[in-house]
């Protein structure tokens, strides 16, 4: 396979920031085996999944995880931290039957508990993950479509929800600038660097984790098995590639991941006084009545995050400059929703990677004998992430199921336009979503 020539990069201060796993200090570089059983290719949430089941399934065996930079500073660290039951709207786009939803929400609910019980057993409950749901809140009207459209999927899958309006919405959020909510219960909101952080730090005995250490390519001769940046060779027999769209850098595909950025922003911790205009709301997050709509969370720690703003990924980067550019949609957002909070600063902000694909669909594939990926395609990736890395352990591992056929048979990625088409369509479409979600942003 090709050598790397983009590596994930840092840009802004996000989640990281307020973890309390930040200074964990992983596996020094020295300490690198020059052969392991399994290798992963990327410390996100699918890389994570994919180690701890491997290491279940194999005890003995050797496992190594590799990511390019500080673990939780990578985009599966600066999403907005929802981990979704229910089929998503965002990232299904009306794709999914409702037998795939049905199946969506069964898996989900899996990983989502089995992720809670590793939390529990390893003793890092001081994580920040909180069972407390999600809401899809709608600022106008004509939003209320999508409300009665998900209403109409979560009674088809025997799923409970409330309506949350008026004075109880109001109570809940903090906010008046919501007209009508959706609620329901089964989504968990999270640090999403700091639960990924603290699942890592608590790998099993038979797993070495290594940050800040690219790999630059994937080496399907045998004896199979990576290259570093600095050039060094470790051999292994299975190598499993969950870099999101970094796995086209390796060669594994081609023009199939279109990655969006959006940006996040995280007001500093409310005073006292502040917290007396938030009093008895307990944190909470909602997405928006539109896909491009503002996303909105109320913190455990008191700070306020919103996220919006799209642009097209063209270089698997963001930078300051656009960051800044960011800014002051962001602002007004912030103060639109909490303008008796005008005051208080942001001090936090940065740009993150939506790993998208044209149609959403995931991808999971085998591409050598020795050489298996997977990655998500659509807006709420946390838990299909998790997922796909969790049944690439048990596809490699030789461990056929009705759940990972299931994976397998969705996992159809459309193939991109050629550019220049592609940066224009996708920029054209990003500007069209932008415009008609109007006061949801």
């Amino acid at each position: 396979m090709r050598d790397v020539k983009r590596y994930p990069t840092t840009t802004g201060e996000s989640w990281l920031e307020m973890s309390a796993y930040k200074h964990h200090q992983f596996k020094r570089h020295t300490e690198i085996r020059d052969e392991y059983d399994y290798i992963v290719v990327g410390a996100g949430y699918g890389g994570q999944a994919a180690a701890r089941h491997l290491a279940e399934l194999h005890p003995d065996a050797k496992i190594a995880v590799f990511e390019a930079i500080l673990i939780g500073n990578n985009d599966s660290g600066k999403n907005a931290g929802f981990i979704i039951d229910v089929p998503h709207d965002f990232g299904d786009q009306g794709n999914s039957s409702f037998v795939e939803n049905q199946k969506y929400f069964e898996l989900n609910t899996f990983i989502i508990k089995w992720m809670e019980d590793t939390i529990k057993e390893k003793g890092i409950e001081d994580v920040d993950w909180d069972h407390c749901g999600k809401y899809l809140c709608c600022a106008e009207e004509k939003s209320f479509k999508l409300i009665d459209h998900e209403i109409a999927e979560l009674k088809k899958m025997n799923c409970s929800y409330e309506v949350v309006e008026g004075e109880d919405l109001y109570r809940r959020t903090g906010t008046r600038y919501y007209k009508k909510a959706l609620y329901t219960s089964g989504t968990v909101l999270i640090n999403p660097a700091d639960v990924l952080r603290g699942l890592f730090s608590v790998m099993p005995e038979n797993v070495d984790v290594f940050e800040e250490c690219p790999v630059m390519r994937i080496d399907e001769e045998q004896p199979a098995g990576i290259v570093l940046r600095n050039g060094r060779k470790i051999c292994a027999k299975f190598v499993l590639v969950t870099g999101g769209p970094f796995i086209e850098e390796f060669g594994i595909v081609k023009s199939v991941f279109c990655p969006v950025l959006s940006y996040g922003a995280f007001t500093r911790r409310l005073n006292d006084e502040e917290m007396s205009q938030m009093a008895g709301v307990k944190p909470w997050g909602c997405t928006a009545g539109h896909p491009a709509g503002t996303t909105v969370r109320f913190t455990r720690d008191n700070r306020i995050f919103v996220r919006n703003g799209f642009s097209f990924a063209t270089d698997l980067t963001t930078s300051h400059q656009r960051i800044r550019r960011a800014i002051p949609k962001l602002r007004k957002a912030y103060e639109n929703r909490y303008p008796n909070l005008k005051h208080v600063n942001f001090e936090f902000i940065y740009g993150g990677m939506i790993n998208m694909t044209m149609n959403y669909r995931p991808l999971m594939m085998q591409k050598h004998p020795t050489v298996f990926a997977s990655a998500c395609g659509e807006g709420a990736g946390v838990a299909k992430t998790s997922l796909l890395g969790y049944y690439l352990a048990e596809w490699v591992s030789g461990m056929p199921s009705e759940n990972l056929a299931f994976l397998k048979k969705i996992s159809t990625p459309k193939r991109l336009p050629p550019e220049p088409f592609l940066t224009m369509g996708a920029e054209a479409r990003l500007f069209y979503e932008e415009f008609n979600a109007k006061t949801e942003i």
